[in-house]
Formats: structure tokens, C-alpha cells, sequence
């Protein structure tokens, strides 16, 4: 953690006296609350706190507009001045075809989702003043650090007139006019439903040399592409929203206070410390649940569910999730530290809005009728998105750059979790007319919709690039999707096989006591698991992460006395082999993968041969390769049989992906 800079404090004077008059009243701290919705004592920082965001807004609802007034405080981390400032306007993402963002996704497509072109995004800075009254408008400029793409007006740069000081502190006075799409890539409107995200004036990240092993200083401040996400400084949120009286509101943090307007309007204040973000949501349709999650020796979280009136009846399964996920994190990775966590069902037609993470908000998705039995989507989207809680949230790896640091330790989290917890998942339907009226006979697990994606994809999900791949850089989004989620879960399920359950568990573990409330890089990662494993795994991130080497292993020939075994792919991994003889026993040996021939001979008839019998290596691009039987004639049909019954159940997995 970084040092806190040390200030100092001036006389006090008539015009710091009006400062202070001007600030309450900004902030809406003048008159009391007329509900203050908690009282609990604010805790020590958990963070270094670098920004602070006093943001009041107002909604449009008929112009779809937000009018904002944000007050942020930036400390300066660095040992040196720094001369700009930059800033995220992420909805401008939206404003045209220009984009880059609208350029990288053929026109306005994400997430099987397509933009309406008739209903754009912008955000518009009115005003940026120092606490000098200094106007920084005419002073910047919009800038692309990512391509060539001069129209994108995602990032945006101001010189000072004078750097802020090694250590010091700047305040703005900022003004804004948001302009929300219809609902798409992860924030906007649909009909009276609204999810606002990425709505405000947001600072990139500063970092100093030796953040994030960075070997000489600068802004980090993206261009938001279709295949990035997010990264920005911890910080502190008071943000009060402005909006009608009849719709119920969600948001990052805890409410403080609610005050009713005289024109039919409520004034909501939430305020959250230690996060990097702040998103909300409002409907008048919303049912508002609560519960309270407290087990033995984790913290009391106080759980808020927004349901669509349709999904009434989902609301157990939705709680049950939720309590599965915080017990489950909370005693193996790390206490959950928020108050709150707010979970929101978007409305039928918003589906852009769903599956996304803020911190303590996360949307799911789900849909009338959903079956208990049926895929579980409601809880493999909400345990999918509190697990970004952790990564995302807490430990805030950049998505930009590194997105597998989230998504893909997320995604094997999610698929190890479901496993535990719902080990029948997952039976699947036939549909007609929207209703289930066939029960197919076969499971999809978590991981079989991980693994599926390999299988789709081919060599070329592996040859394209290697994971450690920045997210704008990848050739299209299938394979950015792919790279992010479910290769490097596959690949961490892989490293699991070889060091073990538990270690793996204590890697993870580790990682995030380690790293929570900093900002780490893949290298992080990798000297976390060498240290916790006792050995250096950097052959096994070297080959998997920063390679792009197929793996493939097969049985090539098999007879009564002998196996031969051949390496077809480049990347190399130790190796459990299975013997089975004629007398009934079975044997297991291990080789350690390297040569491209392995011969195994034996006294013993054999009669068949497994690699990888365990099913760890789960990025073995061939698996129909891996065994052999000698079989009499009916056994061997029998055996054939088998074989094909397991390849339509992967032919359904790979159905059931593309749904």
C-alpha cells in the first residue's frame, strides 16, 4: 500500500468559510435525512484510497439523460509531479458508428446483444473547473493511446496549468450531461427499467514505477474497446441520485439517506468506501426482497434482491445462491468486507444488461420458466458474478490488459463451485413453444461448457494468441471470450490436476490475501502458485499462458505385451497412464510427457490403455485419441458403442454452448 501524502491545513478564512457553505449544499449534506437508512460506524480504509467521487444526479426519465455534478480529489502517488490528467468518457462508446468500439464489433454487436443505432450514448463535459475556478475545458483534448482511431472520444486528456505535486492532491469541479443507449453492452434503458453504468467523468489509473511491475511512469487509461473491461484506483463514493418517487433504486454501497422531494421526486445518498467503481439501477417494477447472510466467523452481509414481477417465484433460488457464494468465498478465498450486496434481475428485453459486475451490484438473468432442474442459469449467473466480487472487485486486476486475471480465475471458481454445490447440474430440455416437454439424456456440467469451447474453436482458439493477450488486441471476440474465460479456467483446472486439489486451493487462497485492495499482473499470479506449490511452474505458464503450442497426446499402437504412446502436439504434460490386464487388474505409472515416443511393455496381457484416465488435462485437444482397447468381438462393439454414446454427449454440450 502506498503512503498517504502528507498535508497541511490553512487558516481558516471567509473564503474557505463560503467552500465549505458551497460543498455541504453540493453534496446534499445541509438538511437532515428524512430516512437514514443505516447507522453502522464507517471502518478503517482497506485501501489506498487514491480518488474521491461526490457525485449528484439527476434522472431524465422521459430524456433518458442523467445531469450530474461530481467533486473528485486525486492524490498523486508518484514521487515526482504530474503534469495531466486522464479521463474515461466510456458512453461515447456509443455516440456513433465512429468508435472504436462500434468499429470492433461489427457495427454495434456484443454478447449476442446488437446496439440500436436509433438510440445512442453519449456523455458531454459541461464543465471542469479547479477549486481555483480554473476552467480546464479548453484545455483538452480526446486522445486514442490504443489504435489510430482519431473519431473515438472514449479517453480524454487535460495539461494543468500547474502539476499536481509528488504526493499532493487536486480537486475538480466537474459538470456533465449522460446520455443513456437503449440498453446494450452492459448499461442503458428499456422502457421504464434503467441500468446505469459507466455513466460518469472517470479517472484512468496513474501508475508510478514498479506498479504493476512498470518500468517507467504514466497514465493507464484505455479506450473502451468491445472486448475490454475495466480498471481504475480504489477509492471513496458518495453519490446521491435525483429520480422518480414511484421507482425503486439499487446501487453500489449503502444508503444513507432518502429524502422526498416536492415534485413528486425522491433523493437517494449511497456511499461506499474501498471500491473502484459506481453503478445503480431503477424501475418502478422492481420487487424489492431482503434477507441478512450471517454464519459463524464471516462478517454480516445484508442481501438486496430486485426482481422482475415474472420472477417472483425465483426469488429462494436467487437467496440460496447468493448464501452459497459468500459461505463458499468466504472460507475458502477471503471474507466478504461490504455491507451490502445487491443483486438485480433486468427487465425481459434488457438482456444487454445482464450477467455484469460492479462493485457490491451485480446483475443475473433468468426467464419465466426456468425449471428447477433445468441448467440452473439463475445460479450459475449470479455465483458467476459475485465471484467478480473477489476478482474484479477486491483484488482489481486491469481487464484491459490482462483480463484472464478475472474472468478466467472467476470462471474456474464458478465451475468449481457449481460442482460442489450442485453437483447434479445440469439436465437439459427440449423446448416447445418456450416450454420444456423432453428430457434429453445427458448432464452438462459447469465444465463441460468450458471445455466445449475448445472443442468448437479447434487448434485455432490456441494458435490465435496466447492468453496473455491485452483484450483490444485479440483478431475478433470469440476469441478474446475464449482466451478470457474459458482457457485460462481450463488451463488453472489443468494446473490443479498436477499440484492438487488443496494446493490449488491455498494458491488461490493466497493470491487474493496477497494481492486484495492492490492491483497485481499475471507474473503475481505465477510467483504466488511456484511459491505455494514449492516448485517453479514457470514451464507450465511459459507453455499455457504466454504460448500458443497445441497439446495433444494419443495411444498409437496397443498390443498384448506392449503400449506405445506419441506426443502429437508441441506443449508438454506430465502424464498418469492407466493399464487394465486380461486378469483384471490395473495398473498405473506416470511419464513425464517430454519425449514425443513413450513406449510401456509388460509381462501381463494387456488389454487396455487410458492416458490421462482422471480426465485432468483439460486441454488435450483430442480425447478420442487417448485410449485403446484389445476386445473380443461383442465386447468390442460394446465398447464402440460407449464411444459413440460419449460423442453425441459432446455434440449436445457443443449444442447446448451456442444456445
Amino acid at each position: 500500500m502506498l503512503p498517504v501524502a502528507r498535508t497541511t491545513t490553512p487558516s481558516p478564512t471567509i473564503r474557505s468559510l463560503w467552500r465549505l457553505v458551497l460543498f455541504c449544499l453540493f453534496v446534499g449534506l445541509g438538511p437532515p435525512p428524512a430516512t437514514a437508512t443505516t447507522d453502522r460506524q464507517e471502518t478503517a480504509p482497506l485501501s489506498d484510497r487514491r480518488v474521491r467521487y461526490q457525485i449528484d444526479a439527476r434522472l431524465d426519465t422521459g430524456k433518458k439523460e442523467i445531469y450530474g455534478r461530481e467533486r473528485l480529489t486525486w492524490r498523486n502517488p508518484a514521487p515526482h509531479p504530474v503534469p495531466d490528467l486522464q479521463f474515461h468518457l466510456y458512453l461515447n462508446a456509443f455516440r456513433d458508428e465512429n468508435s472504436s468500439f462500434r468499429r470492433g464489433s461489427g457495427g454495434g454487436q456484443l454478447r449476442g446483444d446488437a446496439m440500436d443505432a436509433r438510440f445512442p450514448g453519449a456523455i458531454d463535459l459541461l464543465s471542469m473547473r479547479t477549486e481555483d475556478g480554473v476552467d480546464l475545458l479548453p484545455l483538452g483534448e480526446f486522445i486514442h493511446p490504443d489504435d489510430d482511431n482519431a473519431d473515438d472520444r472514449t479517453v480524454w486528456r487535460v495539461v494543468l496549468p500547474q502539476p499536481v505535486p509528488a504526493g499532493g492532491a487536486i480537486t475538480l469541479d466537474i459538470e456533465f450531461l449522460a446520455k443513456l443507449p437503449k440498453v446494450f453492452a452492459r448499461t442503458g434503458y428499456y422502457g421504464n427499467f434503467f441500468m446505469v453504468a459507466q455513466w460518469f467523468p472517470k479517472l484512468g489509473v496513474y501508475e508510478p514505477v514498479g506498479m504493476r511491475r512498470r518500468t517507467t511512469p504514466g497514465w493507464n487509461c484505455h479506450q473502451f474497446h468491445a472486448t475490454t473491461e475495466f480498471y481504475a484506483d480504489f477509492g471513496e463514493y458518495d453519490v446521491t441520485l435525483d429520480i422518480p418517487a414511484n421507482f425503486k433504486v439499487g446501487a453500489t454501497g449503502v444508503e444513507r439517506e432518502r429524502q422526498p422531494l416536492p415534485d413528486g421526486r425522491m433523493r437517494y445518498r449511497f456511499v461506499q468506501g474501498d471500491v473502484h467503481d459506481f453503478a445503480w439501477t431503477c424501475s418502478p417494477d422492481f420487487i424489492v426482497a431482503e434477507e441478512r447472510f450471517e454464519v459463524p466467523d464471516l462478517p454480516p452481509v445484508r442481501l438486496i434482491l430486485l426482481l422482475q414481477p415474472e420472477h417472483a417465484n425465483q426469488r429462494a433460488r436467487h437467496f440460496r445462491a447468493a448464501r452459497i457464494a459468500l459461505e463458499d468465498y468466504g472460507r475458502r478465498i477471503g471474507p466478504y468486507p461490504y455491507e451490502t450486496l445487491t443483486i438485480v434481475d433486468p427487465a425481459y428485453g434488457a438482456d444487454g444488461a445482464s450477467g455484469m459486475e460492479y462493485p457490491t451490484l451485480i446483475t443475473v438473468g433468468t426467464r419465466r420458466n426456468a425449471s428447477d432442474d433445468e441448467l440452473l442459469g439463475p445460479e450459475v449467473i449470479l455465483i458467476h458474478e459475485f465471484g467478480h466480487q473477489y476478482w474484479y472487485g477486491m483484488v482489481a486486476s486491469n481487464e484491459f490488459e490482462e483480463a484472464w486475471l478475472d474472468e478466467g480465475i472467476n470462471s474456474y471458481c464458478e465451475a468449481t463451485l457449481m460442482a460442489r454445490h450442485y453437483p447434479t447440474q445440469q439436465e437439459l430440455w427440449l423446448r416447445l413453444g418456450g416450454r420444456p416437454f423432453w428430457r434429453l439424456p445427458v448432464r452438462v456440467p459447469d465444465w463441460s461448457f468450458q471445455r466445449v469451447q475448445l472443442f468448437v474453436l479447434g487448434p485455432a482458439g490456441i494458435q490465435s494468441a496466447p492468453i496473455l493477450t491485452p483484450g483490444w488486441k485479440f483478431p475478433e471476440p470469440a476469441l478474446y471470450a475464449f482466451n478470457a474465460y474459458a482457457r485460462p479456467a481450463l488451463t488453472l483446472k489443468m494446473l490443479e490436476g498436477y499440484v492438487g486439489t488443496e494446493t490449488m486451493q491455498r494458491i488461490l487462497k493466497t493470491y487474493f490475501a496477497r494481492w486484495r485492495f492492490r492491483h497485481p499482473t499475471s507474473d503475481d499470479f505465477f510467483d504466488v502458485a511456484s511459491e505455494v506449490a514449492g516448485e517453479d511452474l514457470s514451464w507450465f505458464f511459459d507453455q499455457y499462458f504466454r504460448g500458443t503450442s497445441l497439446l495433444d497426446y494419443a495411444v498409437e499402437s496397443l498390443d498384448a505385451r506392449e503400449a506405445v504412446l506419441i506426443r502429437k502436439g508441441e506443449a508438454t504434460m506430465p502424464q498418469v497412464i492407466e493399464l487394465r490386464f486380461a486378469d483384471g487388474s490395473v495398473r498405473r505409472e506416470t511419464w513425464d510427457g517430454r519425449s514425443e515416443r513413450h513406449r510401456l511393455t509388460t509381462e501381463q496381457e494387456l488389454v487396455s490403455v487410458v492416458i490421462d484416465p482422471d480426465d485432468t488435462v483439460r486441454l488435450d485437444m483430442n480425447l478420442a485419441n487417448n485410449s485403446r482397447t484389445r476386445l473380443s468381438v461383442a465386447r468390442a462393439n460394446a465398447s464402440l458403442l460407449t464411444r459413440a454414446l460419449a460423442l453425441m454427449q459432446w455434440f449436445l454440450h457443443s449444442a447446448v454452448s451456442l444456445m
